[in-house]
């Protein structure tokens, strides 16, 4: 059992890594079209892909305070990405999208505490 959940942690762990090298390399890129068209389509965008990363943070560490902690480094990433749009062409730096993304850490680590603390309750 601790051998297979080591193992799942790691691919966990994998995709956690990947994810974050997808958003980087998508907030780097010269501006993207959104395959969908709404008022404020991409703050939703910036949300979902940090609730994504924080969320899956805490399935990826071991512990706790680990989990925490790449979650929150999530916040950084998305101030840090954001300043770096201003030298890529065709985006630019956005306030409401690095609120977008804090909140989408927020409510991603609202959530996997939530799931963790309802599965556990039950076994």
């Amino acid at each position: 059992m601790i051998l297979q959940k080591s193992r799942l942690q790691q691919m966990t762990l994998v995709l956690w890594v990947a994810s974050v090298a997808i958003v980087i390399y998508l907030s780097l890129s010269p501006r993207l079209e959104m395959p969908y068209d709404f008022s404020n389509a991409d703050k939703v965008a910036h949300l979902l892909a940090y609730l994504w990363l924080a969320t899956l943070s805490f399935f990826a560490f071991p512990t706790p305070k680990s989990a925490l902690t790449g979650a929150l480094c999530m916040v950084l990433l998305g101030i840090g990405l954001e300043f770096l749009q201003v030298y890529v062409p065709g985006r630019s730096f956005s306030v409401a999208d690095m609120a977008a993304n804090g909140l989408g850490v927020m409510l991603g680590i609202w959530m996997a505490r939530s799931a963790k603390r309802f599965c556990f309750r039950r076994i």
